[in-house]
């Protein structure tokens, strides 16, 4: 005969499972961190947005509170309008075994228990602006209900450039609009490929993401 407790954690698991909800909670984190980040890919089916880079950054300052909301505010956007979306995240562990985490949009992942490797952001920051990456911007300018820029980045994936200081010297009055361009960025960093400005910032205290292709426009707020 099974136990009462069994019979509990049976309901509960399947109820999870039909609603689709994926948790990440303080016991997985402790037996499974330290899973480097080495892929994430937002959206639906073949509509999916490559946010590697927007997850790496979320998650390398801790969330909010410890959790990284998945929604299309904090991915940089909405890459299958009207779908139910998903975060595909792709990691490994220092065992070198290698996992997909699969969140839905509007969950949570605990950033606990992921892991963003120096050399990456080595790589992808040739620009680096010298301030520690997990420093929840202590020298942000303006109060919390103003727009800060918190990260910014050029480039495709694998080649990209932290243009964070040049983004907070371009906002006037509480808002910033640039063409996103070679010439207004500060050069290209992958020449001959598609370019893309990803913007992390905070406005009205709340952290939110975006992203936009080269030669369009970018407007904040």
């Amino acid at each position: 005969m099974k136990s009462p407790n069994h019979s509990l954690k049976l309901s509960i698991f399947m109820f999870l499972f039909s609603t689709g909800v994926t948790l990440f909670t303080a016991g997985v984190g402790a037996q499974d961190e330290g899973w480097q980040i080495m892929r994430a890919d937002y959206g639906f089916k073949a509509q999916r947005t490559d946010v590697t880079d927007i997850l790496r950054d979320l998650v390398s300052r801790g969330g909010v509170n410890g959790r990284v909301a998945i929604n299309n505010q904090t991915m940089g956007g909405d890459p299958a309008v009207g779908r139910d979306k998903s975060l595909r995240i792709f990691a490994r562990n220092r065992r070198n075994e290698e996992r997909e985490f699969d969140v839905n949009e509007g969950g949570f992942i605990d950033a606990r228990l992921f892991t963003v490797r120096n050399d990456d952001w080595d790589e992808r920051a040739p620009a680096r602006d010298g301030r520690p990456r997990d420093d929840h911007d202590r020298g942000d300018r303006g109060e919390a209900r103003d727009l800060v820029i918190i990260r910014g980045f050029y480039g495709t994936q694998g080649r990209t450039a932290n243009i964070t200081e040049q983004l907070r010297a371009m906002v006037r009055d509480g808002v910033l609009a640039v063409r996103v361009n070679n010439e207004n960025l500060g050069g290209d960093p992958a020449i001959g490929a598609d370019k893309v400005l990803i913007v992390i910032y905070r406005l009205h205290g709340q952290e939110q993401a975006t992203a936009v292709r080269e030669g369009e426009r970018l407007v904040i707020p």
